[in-house]
């Protein structure tokens, strides 16, 4: 950790908080601790975690297949659906005389593995197709070695296409997408703490075939879990182009009549919306993101969750009038986001027995996913029942 000056940052591994969040973490974390979670932050889980679309094939013959591709794949101990892989690394990056320096997304795409796409691409040496070259994040960490697989200027020019081949990563993961698996539907890639969230509404007692409202829908790993274990889904959400990837989602787990896709602000579905009822509804709101692992580097600070808090609010104060039971989930860490939020609804937690978390601060109930502590993202979930 290193500090700022009186008023600044305090930096952690590269992610960056200011001081007033500092001081938040500190009401319910040691400082010794606050440390080792951010150490973990930095670098991904030791676990891949895929989900099985048990609509299409069984965990037990999917892992099968995947072993005879010689993948290392193993059965998760407390979700039947869940299976996982090992993540290696961190490795050597060999040197190469050439660099391309890519925006944080790609960074934490490329670190896993992932081949470099032109769109991710910030500023570029003078590459042609077939040289070496070192792939780098704006804050200067390399993450990658590959060979150019076209040259710089058509890749900036275009500004589409694969740009790097990545031969060597900071860690490395089975590259899901390329199987022919993923291709007919079967596999899904989502960490353990959002598969639970799927779990907690089934363990809720919410019958199969009723109605749930997904109010944050895309990219649609939660929705598309729903759909799989036989509820029917409306989904909603405000972004064009993230509806655009959960129709094709949909599409290719082969769960269309399961799921209606809405394009719409769903904090005023209530309004408009009026007949609208549920067996459950399901928020994921926008967050600080601390708990997304790997990162690169990130900047947050306390104005912004409580800023964030306030619009999280919304969404569930609706999601409370439509349906008597909803599932609230973050991939943050601040207390303000997520027990904090749930203490300002009229709704009592209730215990989804998922058997993995830890209590959350102040709320029994709910599930804390602590990165240090867990070895997977930092995640919160709280099942809610309307008072």
């Amino acid at each position: 950790m290193t500090s700022g000056g009186q008023g600044g940052w305090v930096n952690f591994y590269g992610v960056e908080i200011d001081r007033a969040l500092y001081a938040h973490l500190l009401e319910y974390m040691p400082d010794s601790e606050i440390d080792a979670m951010f150490r973990a932050i930095v670098k991904p889980p030791s676990r891949y975690y895929v989900r099985v679309n048990t609509v299409k094939i069984s965990p037990g013959e999917l892992a099968k297949r995947l072993s005879a591709r010689g993948l290392e794949v193993y059965r998760d101990e407390h979700f039947e659906d869940a299976l996982w892989m090992p993540v290696r690394g961190p490795f050597r990056i060999p040197s190469a005389r050439k660099a391309v320096v890519v925006d944080k997304r790609a960074a934490e795409s490329v670190m896993l593995g992932a081949d470099l796409y032109a769109p991710g691409v910030v500023k570029t040496d003078c590459v042609r197709r077939g040289e070496e070259v070192n792939v780098v994040s704006e804050s200067g960490v390399v993450v990658a070695h590959g060979i150019a697989a076209m040259d710089s200027e058509e890749a900036v020019k275009l500004r589409r296409g694969l740009y790097i081949r990545v031969l060597h990563s900071l860690y490395k993961t089975p590259r899901i997408r390329d199987l022919p698996e993923y291709q007919a539907g079967m596999i899904y890639s989502q960490s353990l703490p959002a598969i639970a969230v799927g779990h907690a509404v089934r363990m809720a007692g919410v019958p199969p075939g009723s109605l749930i409202v997904d109010f944050n829908a895309a990219p649609g790993g939660k929705a598309t879990h729903l759909a799989q274990m036989g509820y029917r889904v409306v989904a909603f959400d405000r972004s064009a182009p993230k509806m655009a990837e959960l129709k094709r989602e949909v599409e290719r787990l082969g769960l269309v009549e399961m799921v209606d896709i809405l394009l719409h602000d769903s904090r005023y579905v209530d309004r408009d919306f009026s007949r609208l009822t549920a067996g459950a509804a399901l928020v994921d709101p926008p967050c600080t993101d601390i708990g997304v692992r790997p990162k690169i580097y990130h900047r947050v600070t306390l104005d912004a969750a409580k800023t964030l808090a306030r619009y999280q609010l919304q969404f569930l104060r609706v999601a409370i009038k439509i349906a008597p039971v909803v599932a609230y989930s973050t991939c943050t860490l601040t207390f303000i986001e997520n027990e904090g939020v749930i203490k300002r609804v009229r709704a009592e937690p209730l215990d989804a027995g998922l058997g993995v978390g830890a209590p959350g601060w102040g709320c029994n109930e709910c599930r804390r996913f602590l990165p240090h502590v867990h070895d997977t993202p930092g995640f919160f979930i709280a099942l809610l029942r309307r008072r």
